[in-house]
């Protein structure tokens, strides 16, 4: 099963606890981690389950809220159990979702995500 998206980005949908909002996540391969989620997430979401130290590009340690939670990607029947970490303002899926599936980024025109 397959769908594409605009590039370079992915549809899913969040869970942590009762809160369920679905975003548009920009693909970041070199981002080790499940998915983050802008700072102003932790006034939707509610307390984090624990603050973490993490590095971010320029290599400086900043304090971020952290979530266990379930991300969803319904157009290709794709479920996985994830950290969910609130920093910054993007929102950016990482190589410990992607490296589940196969991705095909297309000319820079469209990305092809397959879960088999």
């Amino acid at each position: 099963m397959h769908h594409s998206y605009e590039y370079p980005y992915t549809d899913l949908s969040i869970s942590v606890g009762k809160y369920k909002e679905n975003v548009h996540a920009y693909i970041d391969t070199g981002f080790e981690g499940y998915i983050v989620l802008p700072e102003n997430y932790v006034e939707k979401i509610g307390s984090p389950a624990f603050i973490s130290n993490c590095e971010v590009a320029d290599g400086a340690l900043v304090a971020a809220a952290e979530y266990i939670g379930t991300i969803v990607i319904p157009d290709i029947g794709f479920t996985l159990m994830a950290r969910i970490t609130c920093l910054g303002n993007e929102i950016l899926i990482g190589r410990a979702v992607i490296d589940h599936l196969r991705l095909i980024f297309d000319r820079g025109r469209q990305v092809i995500i397959y879960n088999d």
